[in-house]
Order: structure tokens, then C-alpha cells, then sequence
């Protein structure tokens, strides 16, 4: 089967839609209640959702995999952040309404041909190591100013191990590409 290397796009309603879904998917956790249906969403795909609160990160999980429906993982994902990070304590029901929630739909990684073919702002990172794995955004690399370099030494570090480690026997580097909205883009 070919790989898919585009993310799925989204209509503005559809994204709207969803970033409502996914606010009322924490207030029905959070509230015992049944979840809501969501919008109809057509394809698979791997995403990640990122919380932050007043500009700051207060959660974020993402997942490759693009064997389930991609409204599920949305789902899974947004639950994930708020609850599941182990970074942060659990979104509380007074946080739910202050949050930015930011979806990324992910294309398929492809192995990275070169630190100096890295587009900043294009391209995420997957680094895949025998002692770990290690994931950046695109949009991380935007925020913290990293050259090509830099990010991959980041992602190595989010992997819990040394800046060079993409360069041992048995680990592979890879590229993505994550466009995320966000909340704020319709606020």
C-alpha cells in the first residue's frame, strides 16, 4: 500500500466543528457525561493535540498511526493531552473554557535526506532510536528559533537522550508534516 503523504485537509467549518467537538469532548469527561457525537470526518490519520493556557503548554500528545479513523484519534488524542500527560496535572472543568486547543493532522514520516533539506516551520521530527523515540513539531522549531541542527538535537533530547544521538547504528530520522489549527484561528 502507498503511503499517503499528504495530511487530510479540512474545511474551515469542519475545523471549526472539530475544535468545538474536542472542547465538548473535555466538559463530558470531565462532567460523567456521554460523549458528544462530533463531527463527520472521512480517512485515517496520525495526529497530535496540543493544549496551552494563557500562551503556555498545558498538554500535548500525539500518536503516528494511521490505521484508525482519524476522528477517533482526534478523540483519543484530545483526551490524552488533558488528562494523560504526565508533564502536567489534569485539566480541571473551570480550564476547559480558557484553553487554546491546537490539532495537527500528521503526514506519514518519511526518512530525512539531510539535516540541510529540514524546512523550518514545514517539518516536524521523528526520531526513532533503540533507547527511545522523540517527536517535535513543526511549530516547535518556530517558537524556540532553531536552525536545522538545533531541532534535530532537540528532538534527540525530547528522546531522552544526547543531542548526536541520530546519528548512531539503528536510528533513523524522520521528516512530517503537521498542519495544525488552532482554536485562536477562530476566535
Amino acid at each position: 500500500m502507498a503511503q499517503e503523504k499528504v495530511a487530510l485537509d479540512f474545511t474551515k467549518d469542519e475545523k471549526m466543528a472539530i475544535l468545538e467537538w474536542c472542547r465538548e469532548l473535555l466538559r463530558a469527561t470531565l462532567e460523567d457525561k456521554p460523549e458528544p457525537e462530533g463531527p463527520e470526518l472521512k480517512g485515517n490519520g496520525g495526529v497530535f493535540v496540543t493544549l496551552k493556557k494563557d500562551g503556555d503548554l498545558r498538554g500535548c500528545i500525539g500518536v503516528f498511526d494511521w490505521s484508525r479513523p482519524v476522528k477517533e484519534t482526534i478523540a483519543r488524542m484530545t483526551k490524552a493531552a488533558a488528562f494523560a500527560d504526565h508533564r502536567f496535572n489534569a485539566v480541571s472543568l473551570p480550564e476547559v473554557d480558557q484553553l487554546e486547543i491546537v490539532v495537527s493532522v500528521l503526514t506519514q514520516p518519511e526518512k530525512l535526506e539531510g539535516i540541510d533539506k529540514i524546512v523550518i516551520g514545514r517539518d516536524g521530527l521523528y526520531l526513532v532510536h533503540p533507547k527511545g523515540r522523540g517527536v517535535l513539531l513543526p511549530s516547535v522549531a518556530v517558537e524556540y528559533g532553531f536552525a536545522p541542527l538545533e531541532f534535530v538535537e532537540n528532538t534527540c533530547r525530547k528522546a531522552g537522550l544526547p543531542p548526536s544521538a541520530y546519528a548512531d547504528p539503528g536510528a533513523e530520522l524522520m521528516v512530517f508534516r503537521a498542519p495544525a489549527f488552532s482554536s485562536q484561528d477562530f476566535a
